[in-house]
């Protein structure tokens, strides 16, 4: 990218920029911030050989990013979704649907699922090629975060590398234990969830009697040689089976719950299984591990799961068990010249399907923040601070709607949209939904926000009152409107 007035504003600085962690949070502020005009360097602890993971989901607040960054999206072979299924755990019955087929008419841009591989590669790409706007970030392998000066904006590896960064940002999870002084105490507050999940997947291209056994269970038999063309695309729809808590004395508990997703263009069909914690042997987690038996993933009350569902499960591969914890919002999010992002700012439990797009939405603020609209470039804890005002409201709100849904599949954003099947069941007040999510504008709410906490200069902060006034303008939700308050 050239460097022009017209681009940027005369206090425009090109920053060095140190992000460490090199996943789909890290690829992602890499983009945003190599297209906002700064050089970036992107530190992994490990070769991305080992990336991992079942499905993504990205929906319109996270797809509108990868369009404004011009993101080419066709390496990672996204499914275009049409509809959320609920299903009876034992019947595989429809409980309820909430569709999508006009979703990227209303909202502006699709809901996109993602093989995990795939949109990793997706994103690298687009960081570090030499196509786009920016100059092409860098990739470091085998770079073991061992401690950070954030005054003086300095890392140290377990290698003995040092490197000296403008900006520095860690993303690298929620065991980014060189950040956790930003929480202190709040780090322990993490604990372990009331459920336990297992990743696997089914691979359609290696099995056509799975495809046709797919379709078969919510279209109908069809043979080896229909025209699958012809065929409604049941493969862009997400499966929930369970997630509700089963009727009388004893019945099933609503931790019991599995996820059915396409991914990889088709290719690939996710599952994402969840069981009461204490049902499991296996408490570990991490990128090198033995599989899962199937035995272990139909444990408990998978007894009574939806026999069609059960002959899928059996055939899947790549069964990785997958350790949940639930966490308190952490007090903040930045220190001198280093902040957080994704998991290491904001861990959440996955039951709203958020976890990429918060992460993708903070790597835009970041872009924003930093470009040459602002200039945050010349003060950058003044920049940080008010990347922290503008995302850790919303980012918390998700995080408290994703433990919700944890406990009642009807709080999950779009079924908060329709009348449950069970009215004790309802979602709670204070829902979040699809409306909220997806009207949400970025960009006027850095504008207004910007003038109110640093007009003048850029450490005065102005009345409370005219900060409310200006949000309000914004038009956005009661949380957002009180943190701003506080300031």
């Amino acid at each position: 990218m050239t460097l022009t007035s017209t681009t940027f504003n005369s206090d425009f600085k090109q920053l060095q920029v140190a992000i460490i962690g090199g996943g789909l949070g890290g690829l992602s502020a890499a983009v945003a911030l190599r297209r906002a005009g700064h050089l970036v360097n992107i530190y992994e602890r490990r070769d991305f050989k080992v990336e991992v993971g079942a499905s993504i989901s990205c929906a319109a607040n996270g797809t509108r990013w990868l369009r404004e960054w011009a993101v080419d999206t066709t390496p990672g072979k996204p499914i275009n979704l049409m509809k959320l299924v609920m299903r009876d755990w034992e019947t595989g019955q429809i409980l309820n649907q909430y569709s999508l087929e006009n979703y990227a008419e209303e909202w502006g841009d699709y809901c996109y699922m993602f093989y995990r591989q795939d949109m990793h590669a997706m994103l690298l790409k687009a960081a570090t090629s030499p196509e786009g706007d920016g100059t092409p970030a860098k990739v470091v392998v085998d770079h073991i975060c061992e401690s950070v000066d954030y005054e003086n904006g300095t890392v140290s590896f377990k290698n003995g590398i040092m490197v000296k960064a403008d900006l520095i940002i860690g993303a690298d999870g929620i065991r980014a234990s060189p950040f956790f002084i930003f929480q202190s105490f709040e780090a322990e507050r993490a604990e372990f969830s009331q459920l336990f999940g297992a990743r696997s997947v089914l691979y359609l291209t290696r099995n056509l009697h799975l495809k046709l056994a797919i379709v078969a269970m919510f279209v109908g038999k069809i043979s080896i040689n229909s025209d699958w063309s012809s065929i409604p695309m049941i493969l862009q729809c997400s499966q929930f089976w369970g997630g509700i808590q089963g009727s009388g004395p004893d019945g099933r508990s609503e931790f019991y719950k599995i996820v059915m997703t396409p991914c990889s263009g088709g290719d690939i069909v996710s599952f994402y299984c969840f069981m009461p914690t204490e049902l499991t042997r296996h408490h570990e987690e991490g990128f090198v591990f033995e599989e899962v038996p199937v035995s272990d993933i139909l444990a408990g009350r998978y007894s009574e799961l939806d026999s069609d569902c059960v002959s899928l499960l059996k055939n899947s591969i790549d069964r990785m068990p997958w350790r949940l914890y639930t966490h308190k919002p952490y007090s903040h999010w930045y220190k001198g010249k280093t902040c957080v992002l994704g998991d290491a700012a904001h861990p959440m439990v996955p039951h709203q399907s958020q976890g990429a797009c918060q992460a993708i939405e903070d790597a835009a603020a970041l872009g924003i923040i930093f470009s040459g609209k602002y200039k945050y470039t010349q003060d950058i804890t003044a920049g940080l601070e008010l990347y922290e005002a503008i995302r850790k409201p919303r980012a918390t709100r998700v995080q408290s709607a994703s433990a919700r849904a944890m406990e009642n599949l009807n709080e999950r954003i779009g079924f908060t949209s329709l009348a449950p099947h069970d009215a004790t069941l309802a979602a709670a007040e204070g829902k979040l939904t699809v409306n909220e999510m997806n009207t949400y504008n970025m960009h006027d709410h850095i504008a207004a926000l910007a003038g109110v906490m640093h007009e003048n200069k850029m450490e005065t902060l102005v009345d409370k009152a005219v900060c409310v006034e200006r949000m309000n303008s914004v038009g956005l939700n009661q949380d957002s409107l009180s943190y701003a308050a506080k300031l």
